[in-house]
């Protein structure tokens, strides 16, 4: 028996010889070093802020913003929002305008009426109707002076005259900070960008100006019923009703709590807008397990959200992928100077004139590919990776940075000529927030990238 084991384990030990392999304490280097793709690179580049701040930013043709300068110069002069107070004030005034003109024209027309009884009649039961449409008003102005006593605007919400304000609200993970950032066309890590995350990033409301429009606020609102913020005095608190325009925000379907927002703004007739976010995940993961087309997808969606929370009008966008969905009917509602058709009596166009001759020039434009990578990555070695345009801001932790162009060619996006991705890659990339990029030398590594965002 003894000689039995011996043999066995012999047997077994030479296997594990044979089987084994030889580490050094200081290995050469090799093309399967996994860090092999930050390898060569200059380390040179400036901060993320600066590299955003230097880039070339000729002015392109931007209807928003021409659209965020008209609503301005229409809102100036008015104060307050309509609905807030100048309503009222504005009414009361026409209504007893026109009583004082009833009441002369009566006087004048009782001289002349002589014994006809029954018009008088008639006009002095016009002129009651009026005096009491007047009281009327005066009591439904008293109501509103004391709902504003009882939802008292906001310390931190100053500046309502000459200024628009919009107000996002929404729980946590909805992405309201990705669609403040879009819907401002702000880039990422640049001025005024607001911080992106899985968890609860608003803790207070925060205020975002839109770039050079400054008196066109979009205000992050904290999510409702925390214990931070309480959902029984949320409208109060966040002092809704003295918003221009709100939008409530939701990932899934709206909850109670969203429609007993809506229905607080109905109530104080502030406009507001329920937007579904995320669709091009929610398109992604039923074409994968169901085959079903994107327009299949956002029936199914409008369907979901009319059967189980009638909340009117829906807008469903993605803050990654906004042509393709509501995002520019959305700001055209949130802006209706941009629904504003050309001017018929515009002057022609003339080269020498001044007025056409500024610096516009035309959208670049992307593949799909590079398209689909531009943003924020992170890789497994703390490195982050800023896509912007086909160059790309490398940031190591130990504070080493570099910029890294992006070629392009056969429909391939290459890294230092070594690794590519392609356009099914980065759908993938889309649905899953990893990309990987493939090798084409013998012994290198694929590269994984997942999204920072």
């Amino acid at each position: 028996m003894s000689t039995e084991l011996l043999s066995a384990l012999f047997k077994r030990k030479s296997q594990v010889d044979n089987g084994g392999q030889t580490w050094e304490s200081a290995p050469e280097q090799s093309n399967a070093d996994a860090s092999a793709h930050l390898q060569g690179l200059k380390f040179d580049a400036p901060a993320v802020q600066d590299w955003l701040q230097q880039l070339d930013i000729t002015p392109e043709e931007d209807m928003l913003a021409q659209a965020l300068a008209d609503g301005l110069a229409e809102r100036r002069g008015e104060g307050m929002p309509e609905h807030v107070i100048a309503a009222g004030d504005r009414r009361l005034r026409e209504l007893a305008a026109k009583l004082a003109e009833t009441q002369r024209a009566f006087a004048e027309e009782r001289e002349s009426l002589g014994s006809r009884c029954a018009e008088l009649e008639r006009r002095e039961a016009e002129i009651r109707a009026r005096e009491e449409g007047v009281e009327a008003e005066k009591q439904a102005q008293k109501v509103r002076e004391e709902a504003r006593k009882n939802y008292p605007q906001p310390k931190w919400l100053t500046h309502l005259e000459g200024t628009i304000n919009i107000g996002v609200v929404g729980n946590s993970g909805v992405g309201k900070s990705l669609f403040i950032n879009k819907l401002r066309k702000v880039r990422p890590q640049a001025h005024g960008w607001a911080p992106v995350g899985v968890n609860e990033t608003t803790r207070e409301p925060t205020m975002y100006p839109f770039p050079g429009q400054p008196e066109v606020r979009i205000w992050d609102l904290p999510g409702a019923g925390t214990e931070a913020v309480p959902s029984a005095t949320y409208v109060q608190d966040m002092g809704l009703r003295y918003f221009d325009k709100v939008l409530i925000l939701t990932s899934g379907r709206f909850t109670s709590m969203d429609v007993e927002l809506r229905n607080e703004l109905e109530q104080h007739k502030v406009p507001y807008y329920m937007v579904r976010t995320k669709v091009d995940i929610d398109v992604w993961n039923n074409k994968e397990d169901n085959g079903a087309d994107q327009w299949t997808t956002i029936a199914q969606i409008r369907e979901d959200l009319k059967s189980n929370h009638p909340a009117g009008t829906s807008y469903l966008v993605s803050s990654r992928d906004p042509e393709p969905f509501d995002m520019p009917v959305l700001v055209k509602e949130l802006f209706p100077s941009m629904k504003l058709q050309l001017d018929a009596d515009a002057p022609s166009f003339d080269p020498t004139v001044p007025a056409w001759n500024g610096a516009w020039a035309m959208p670049v434009v992307f593949s799909a590919t590079l398209q689909g990578m531009q943003g924020r990555w992170r890789d497994s070695y703390s490195a982050n990776y800023l896509v912007q345009g086909n160059q790309v801001h490398v940031s190591l932790q130990q504070g080493q940075r570099a910029l890294v162009p992006l070629t392009e060619g056969k429909g391939r996006v290459w890294w230092c000529n070594r690794w590519f991705v392609d356009e099914e890659s980065v759908k993938t990339a889309r649905r899953k927030a990893e990309l990987r990029w493939a090798p084409t030398q013998a012994g290198d590594q694929p590269l994984i990238w997942w999204w920072a965002d």
